[in-house]
C-alpha cells in the first residue's frame, strides 16, 4: 500500500479539480465490501463501483450493511505494511526532544530535518508526530528496542510542539503542499521586548513635531491673511491653487494612522502572539539552507483559551515582521495586503480557522495622484487628435 502513499507534500492542489467527484462520494454510502475481495498479493485499491441509492429497510438491504460494516472492521484491522525501500526508522530522544533519522530515505527530507556536522539527521517533534501519522517512520526509544507506537508518540512529541494547536496547523500546512518551518519566535515565551533604537526614534518624533508645529503655524498665518471664513465654509482658503494635488493634500485634515510613524510599547506582547511558522509556497528550488523570505508567516491560537490581540498586541506583532511591501509595489497591493501582515490561525476543537492581519494605512496612499496623473495625460492625448 506504500506504493501509493507516495510523497504529495510539496504538489499544490488544483482548485476545483475533483470537486465534483469527492460531492458525490460524500453523498453516497460507501459500500465496504469491496475491501473483502482483496487478497494479500493485490498491492492496488479496487476501483469504485456504481452509486447505492437510498435503502428500502428490506432484509436484503440490512445484510448488504452488515456485509459492508464487518469488510470494514476487516480492513481496519490488517496490518499495514511498508516496502524497506521508502520506510523510515528513527530514534527519540527525549531530553533532546529530537528524533535522529537512521537511515534518511525518500522525498520528505527535501523540505523536513536538519543535518549536523557529522551528516546526521534530525526531526523536530511535530515533523515526528507528521512521518509516523501517516505511516512513513517507525519511531524507537531511546535504546532502539521498543517500538514506539503512535498515542505514545503524540504523548511524548505533543509537549515539544508547545501544543496539539500547533501541530494541527502544521499538519494541515503540510497536507495542502506547503513547505513549513519553525520560526526564530517559535519557542519564545512570556512578554517580548521589543528592541529599538532610541537616538533615531526620539529624533524621528522631535522631527514629526517640529514640522507639525511649522504646518499649523503656516495654515493660522494663511487664514490669518485671507478673508473671514464663514462658519458653514469653505473648508480651506487662502493661496493660489494650480492642481488638484495640492487640493486634495490640503483636504487631508481629518488625521489617520500611518506605519511610518507609528511606534510600539515595550512588554506589550504576549504569548500566544508570536510567529510559529514559516510558509513557502510549493517550489523545486527550495532550499533548507538558504529558503529566503517566507511567503507567509503564520501565528496558532487556541479559540478556547486566547481573545483576539488587542491594538498594542497587533502592532507589536506587526513590528517583528519585516515589510512585504516596498516603494516599488503598487498602491492597490498595499492597500490590499498591508505594509506588513501576519496570518492567524484559529483552532477551535479541532478546526481550523485563517485570518489574515495586515498594517494598512490608507492615508498615506495617494490614489488621487496617480488619477490626476492618467486625466492629464488622456487630455494631452484628447487635444493632440483634434
Amino acid at each position: 500500500m506504500d506504493d501509493l502513499d507516495n510523497d504529495y507534500d510539496n504538489v499544490p492542489v488544483a482548485p476545483g479539480h475533483g470537486e465534483h467527484e469527492n460531492a458525490e462520494s460524500d453523498d453516497e454510502q460507501q459500500d465496504w465490501r469491496m475491501l473483502a475481495t482483496i487478497g494479500s498479493d493485490k498491492k492496488s485499491l479496487p476501483k469504485r463501483g456504481e452509486k447505492e441509492y437510498e435503502p428500502t429497510g428490506s432484509a436484503s438491504d440490512r445484510n448488504n450493511v452488515d456485509e459492508s460494516r464487518q469488510a470494514m472492521y476487516t480492513a481496519l484491522n490488517g496490518e499495514r505494511q511498508h516496502t524497506s525501500k521508502v520506510h523510515i526508522s528513527g530514534i527519540w530522544y527525549p531530553h533532546l526532544r529530537k528524533a535522529k533519522v537512521l537511515v534518511a530515505r525518500g522525498p520528505h527530507f527535501k523540505s523536513i530535518g536538519k543535518a549536523d556536522s557529522s551528516g546526521t539527521i534530525w526531526l523536530l517533534p511535530e515533523e515526528v508526530i507528521y512521518l509516523v501519522e501517516r505511516g512513513s517512520m517507525s519511531l524507537y526509544n531511546a535504546r532502539g528496542d521498543l517500538k514506539i507506537s503512535l498515542q505514545a508518540c503524540y504523548a511524548a512529541c505533543l509537549g515539544a510542539c508547545q501544543g496539539h494547536e500547533r501541530y494541527l496547523v502544521y499538519a494541515y500546512l503540510k497536507r495542502l503542499g506547503f513547505i513549513v518551518q519553525r520560526a526564530t519566535s517559535f519557542d519564545e515565551s512570556g512578554e517580548e521586548q521589543v528592541v529599538q533604537k532610541p537616538d533615531s526614534c526620539r529624533i524621528g518624533r522631535l522631527w514629526k513635531f517640529l514640522l507639525q508645529k511649522f504646518d499649523s503655524f503656516c495654515t493660522g498665518l494663511r487664514r490669518a491673511i485671507a478673508k473671514q471664513i464663514p462658519s458653514f465654509g469653505p473648508i480651506i482658503c487662502g493661496g493660489v491653487w494650480r492642481s488638484y494635488d495640492s487640493i486634495y493634500r490640503e483636504l487631508q485634515i481629518i488625521p489617520f494612522y500611518s506605519h511610518r510613524g507609528s511606534h510600539v510599547t515595550p512588554k506589550s506582547t504576549v504569548a500566544p502572539f508570536k510567529v510559529a511558522y514559516n510558509v513557502w509556497k510549493p517550489r523545486p528550488s527550495f532550499k533548507k539552507s538558504n529558503p529566503g523570505e517566507p511567503d507567509f508567516r503564520v501565528v496558532v491560537v487556541n479559540a478556547q483559551k486566547d481573545k483576539m490581540p488587542t491594538l498594542a498586541q497587533a502592532g507589536a506583532l506587526l513590528s517583528t515582521l519585516p515589510a512585504c511591501h516596498d516603494s516599488t509595489s503598487t498602491s492597490q497591493e498595499r492597500l490590499r495586503e498591508g505594509y506588513k501582515n501576519v496570518i492567524i490561525g484559529v483552532v477551535d476543537y479541532g478546526i481550523i480557522s485563517f485570518m489574515t492581519l495586515g498594517d494598512v494605512s490608507f492615508g498615506d496612499e495617494h490614489i488621487y495622484e496617480r488619477h490626476t496623473a492618467n486625466n492629464r495625460l488622456s487630455k494631452y492625448h484628447s487635444t493632440k487628435k483634434r
